[in-house]
Protein backbone atom coordinates (compact mmCIF):
# COMPACT_ATOMS: atom_id res chain seq x y z
CA UNK A 1 0.00 0.00 0.00
CA UNK A 2 1.33 3.34 -0.98
CA UNK A 3 -1.39 5.74 1.07
CA UNK A 4 -2.18 5.21 4.60
CA UNK A 5 -5.80 6.88 4.84
CA UNK A 6 -7.15 7.32 8.54
CA UNK A 7 -10.62 8.64 10.32
CA UNK A 8 -9.81 10.90 12.81
CA UNK A 9 -12.35 9.85 15.73
CA UNK A 10 -11.78 6.71 17.20
CA UNK A 11 -8.86 6.16 15.18
CA UNK A 12 -6.33 9.13 15.48
CA UNK A 13 -8.10 10.79 18.06
CA UNK A 14 -10.27 9.06 20.30
CA UNK A 15 -13.32 9.96 22.55
CA UNK A 16 -12.79 10.90 25.94
CA UNK A 17 -15.30 9.13 28.16
CA UNK A 18 -13.80 10.35 31.11
CA UNK A 19 -14.16 13.82 30.38
CA UNK A 20 -17.31 13.66 28.60
CA UNK A 21 -19.01 12.11 31.80
CA UNK A 22 -17.76 14.93 34.12
CA UNK A 23 -19.13 17.60 31.56
CA UNK A 24 -22.65 15.76 31.68
CA UNK A 25 -22.81 15.56 35.48
CA UNK A 26 -22.00 19.51 35.83
CA UNK A 27 -25.10 19.62 33.75
CA UNK A 28 -26.92 17.86 35.87
CA UNK A 29 -27.14 14.35 34.04
CA UNK A 30 -25.07 11.66 36.04
CA UNK A 31 -23.23 9.01 33.64
CA UNK A 32 -19.81 7.22 34.02
CA UNK A 33 -17.63 6.64 31.43
CA UNK A 34 -17.91 3.14 30.71
CA UNK A 35 -22.26 3.68 29.75
CA UNK A 36 -21.09 6.91 27.46
CA UNK A 37 -19.31 3.88 25.80
CA UNK A 38 -21.79 1.80 25.26
CA UNK A 39 -23.64 4.72 23.97
CA UNK A 40 -21.25 5.73 21.50
CA UNK A 41 -21.47 1.90 20.14
CA UNK A 42 -24.87 2.78 20.33
CA UNK A 43 -24.73 5.74 18.42
CA UNK A 44 -23.07 4.09 15.71
CA UNK A 45 -25.28 1.48 15.07
CA UNK A 46 -27.98 3.97 14.99
CA UNK A 47 -26.25 5.78 12.29
CA UNK A 48 -25.92 2.58 10.35
CA UNK A 49 -29.46 2.31 10.65
CA UNK A 50 -31.07 5.84 9.95
CA UNK A 51 -32.00 6.22 13.48
CA UNK A 52 -29.60 9.36 13.93
CA UNK A 53 -31.05 11.70 16.36
CA UNK A 54 -31.02 15.17 14.41
CA UNK A 55 -32.01 17.99 17.13
CA UNK A 56 -33.13 20.95 16.86
CA UNK A 57 -30.27 23.45 18.76
CA UNK A 58 -28.80 26.85 18.74
CA UNK A 59 -25.92 25.31 16.24
CA UNK A 60 -28.15 23.72 13.71
CA UNK A 61 -27.94 25.79 11.26
CA UNK A 62 -24.20 25.22 11.04
CA UNK A 63 -23.62 22.70 8.49
CA UNK A 64 -20.06 21.85 9.82
CA UNK A 65 -21.82 21.13 13.26
CA UNK A 66 -24.95 18.76 12.18
CA UNK A 67 -22.86 15.65 12.29
CA UNK A 68 -21.37 16.58 15.64
CA UNK A 69 -24.82 17.04 16.63
CA UNK A 70 -26.16 14.47 15.62
CA UNK A 71 -24.03 11.64 17.12
CA UNK A 72 -23.37 13.63 20.08
CA UNK A 73 -26.88 13.79 20.70
CA UNK A 74 -27.38 10.11 19.96
CA UNK A 75 -25.29 9.35 22.61
CA UNK A 76 -27.25 11.82 24.83
CA UNK A 77 -30.39 10.42 24.43
CA UNK A 78 -28.77 6.77 24.74
CA UNK A 79 -27.74 7.64 27.94
CA UNK A 80 -31.34 9.30 29.00
CA UNK A 81 -31.04 12.82 28.43
CA UNK A 82 -34.41 14.12 28.41
CA UNK A 83 -35.63 16.01 25.12
CA UNK A 84 -36.21 18.75 26.13
CA UNK A 85 -32.54 19.34 28.14
CA UNK A 86 -31.03 18.29 24.97
CA UNK A 87 -30.69 21.83 23.36
CA UNK A 88 -28.98 23.37 26.41
CA UNK A 89 -26.85 20.27 26.78
CA UNK A 90 -25.66 20.70 22.98
CA UNK A 91 -24.84 24.37 23.47
CA UNK A 92 -22.82 23.43 26.84
CA UNK A 93 -21.05 20.68 25.32
CA UNK A 94 -20.42 22.34 21.32
CA UNK A 95 -18.44 24.89 23.52
CA UNK A 96 -16.11 22.55 25.49
CA UNK A 97 -15.66 21.08 22.11
CA UNK A 98 -14.86 23.97 20.24
CA UNK A 99 -12.50 24.49 23.45
CA UNK A 100 -10.70 21.07 23.39
CA UNK A 101 -12.12 18.53 20.72
CA UNK A 102 -14.38 15.46 23.07
CA UNK A 103 -12.79 13.39 20.60
CA UNK A 104 -8.62 14.47 21.84
CA UNK A 105 -7.06 11.00 23.29
CA UNK A 106 -4.56 10.13 20.65
CA UNK A 107 -3.36 6.26 21.72
CA UNK A 108 0.41 5.56 22.76
CA UNK A 109 2.53 4.76 20.14
CA UNK A 110 0.46 6.16 17.34
CA UNK A 111 2.61 9.06 16.09
CA UNK A 112 6.22 7.14 16.20
CA UNK A 113 4.38 4.76 13.88
CA UNK A 114 3.35 6.73 11.74
CA UNK A 115 6.45 8.58 11.12
CA UNK A 116 8.04 4.71 10.31
CA UNK A 117 5.99 4.26 7.85
CA UNK A 118 6.37 7.49 5.94
CA UNK A 119 9.96 7.02 6.40
CA UNK A 120 9.58 3.87 4.68
CA UNK A 121 7.36 5.47 2.09
CA UNK A 122 3.67 5.39 2.85
CA UNK A 123 2.10 8.63 2.58
CA UNK A 124 -0.37 9.38 5.34
CA UNK A 125 -3.86 11.39 4.79
CA UNK A 126 -6.86 12.11 7.38
CA UNK A 127 -10.15 11.34 5.68
CA UNK A 128 -12.78 12.80 8.40
CA UNK A 129 -15.92 14.10 9.22
CA UNK A 130 -15.06 16.80 10.67
CA UNK A 131 -16.33 20.02 11.69
CA UNK A 132 -13.50 22.44 10.10
CA UNK A 133 -10.85 22.53 13.09
CA UNK A 134 -9.26 19.17 12.72
CA UNK A 135 -5.80 20.29 11.35
CA UNK A 136 -5.62 23.46 14.65
CA UNK A 137 -6.73 19.96 17.00
CA UNK A 138 -3.79 18.14 15.30
CA UNK A 139 -1.35 19.88 15.79
CA UNK A 140 -2.63 20.69 19.53
CA UNK A 141 -1.95 16.90 20.08
CA UNK A 142 1.52 16.59 18.32
CA UNK A 143 0.06 14.56 15.28
CA UNK A 144 0.13 16.55 12.49
CA UNK A 145 3.98 17.14 12.03
CA UNK A 146 3.30 12.66 11.27
CA UNK A 147 0.35 12.98 8.80
CA UNK A 148 0.96 14.56 4.99
CA UNK A 149 -2.65 15.72 4.22
CA UNK A 150 -5.73 16.36 6.09
CA UNK A 151 -9.07 16.41 4.56
CA UNK A 152 -11.53 18.23 6.78
CA UNK A 153 -15.11 17.50 5.55
CA UNK A 154 -15.81 20.67 7.17
CA UNK A 155 -13.22 22.94 4.82
CA UNK A 156 -13.47 20.52 1.66
CA UNK A 157 -17.52 20.68 1.60
CA UNK A 158 -17.99 16.62 1.58
CA UNK A 159 -18.72 14.37 3.69
CA UNK A 160 -18.29 10.10 3.89
CA UNK A 161 -19.52 8.34 3.18
CA UNK A 162 -19.65 10.01 -0.66
CA UNK A 163 -16.40 8.63 -2.03
CA UNK A 164 -15.32 12.54 -3.37
CA UNK A 165 -13.66 12.90 0.06
CA UNK A 166 -11.31 9.91 -0.86
CA UNK A 167 -11.05 10.76 -4.22
CA UNK A 168 -9.05 14.58 -3.00
CA UNK A 169 -6.68 12.60 -1.26
CA UNK A 170 -6.16 9.70 -4.06
CA UNK A 171 -6.34 12.75 -6.48
CA UNK A 172 -3.38 14.15 -3.87
CA UNK A 173 -0.55 11.67 -4.07
CA UNK A 174 -1.69 10.40 -7.40
CA UNK A 175 -2.11 6.91 -6.16
CA UNK A 176 -5.08 4.51 -7.45
CA UNK A 177 -7.20 3.45 -5.20
CA UNK A 178 -6.15 0.15 -5.11
CA UNK A 179 -3.12 0.98 -3.47
CA UNK A 180 -4.89 3.20 -0.74
CA UNK A 181 -5.95 1.70 3.07
CA UNK A 182 -8.48 3.67 4.86
CA UNK A 183 -9.21 2.85 8.66
CA UNK A 184 -11.99 3.94 10.35
CA UNK A 185 -14.55 2.80 13.05
CA UNK A 186 -17.85 3.68 11.63
CA UNK A 187 -19.67 1.12 8.80
CA UNK A 188 -21.55 4.05 7.82
CA UNK A 189 -19.40 6.13 6.74
CA UNK A 190 -15.84 4.90 6.58
CA UNK A 191 -16.57 1.65 4.98
CA UNK A 192 -19.41 2.72 2.76
CA UNK A 193 -17.56 5.64 1.46
CA UNK A 194 -14.17 3.43 0.80
CA UNK A 195 -15.77 0.71 -0.53
CA UNK A 196 -17.78 3.74 -2.75
CA UNK A 197 -14.27 5.27 -3.81
CA UNK A 198 -12.45 1.62 -4.55
CA UNK A 199 -10.23 2.11 -1.53
CA UNK A 200 -9.33 -0.57 0.67
CA UNK A 201 -11.00 -0.96 4.12
CA UNK A 202 -10.59 -2.03 7.45
CA UNK A 203 -12.19 -1.80 10.90
CA UNK A 204 -11.07 -0.22 13.77
CA UNK A 205 -13.39 -1.43 17.25
CA UNK A 206 -11.35 -1.35 19.90
CA UNK A 207 -14.23 -1.46 22.15
CA UNK A 208 -16.19 -3.88 20.26
CA UNK A 209 -19.04 -1.72 19.16
CA UNK A 210 -19.21 -3.45 16.29
CA UNK A 211 -19.14 -6.93 17.09
CA UNK A 212 -21.12 -9.57 15.48
CA UNK A 213 -21.63 -7.39 12.62
CA UNK A 214 -20.33 -6.48 8.88
CA UNK A 215 -18.11 -10.01 9.00
CA UNK A 216 -17.05 -9.42 5.63
CA UNK A 217 -15.25 -6.24 6.87
CA UNK A 218 -11.43 -7.13 8.24
CA UNK A 219 -10.98 -5.80 11.58
CA UNK A 220 -7.70 -3.98 12.90
CA UNK A 221 -6.09 -3.75 16.57
CA UNK A 222 -5.60 0.12 15.51
CA UNK A 223 -3.74 2.70 13.19
CA UNK A 224 -0.02 2.15 14.93
CA UNK A 225 -0.10 -1.36 14.06
CA UNK A 226 -1.21 -1.28 10.58
CA UNK A 227 1.20 1.46 9.94
CA UNK A 228 4.02 -0.57 11.64
CA UNK A 229 3.16 -3.37 8.98
CA UNK A 230 2.95 -1.32 6.35
CA UNK A 231 6.43 0.12 7.07
CA UNK A 232 7.68 -3.44 7.48
CA UNK A 233 6.54 -4.96 4.06
CA UNK A 234 7.97 -1.78 1.84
Amino acid sequence: MDLLCLDAGNTVVFLDHARMARLCTSLGLAVDAATLERAEGEAKIALEEGRMLWPVWSGAHVAASRGWSGFVGTILRGVGLPADRMPAALDALWGEHLSLNLWSLVPPGLVAALDRARAAGVRVAIVSNSEGHLEALLTRLGVRASIDLVVDSGLVGVEKPDPHIFEIALSHFGVPASRALHLGDVYATDVLGARAAGVNVALVDPFAHLSGRHPDVPRVPGAAEVADALAMSR
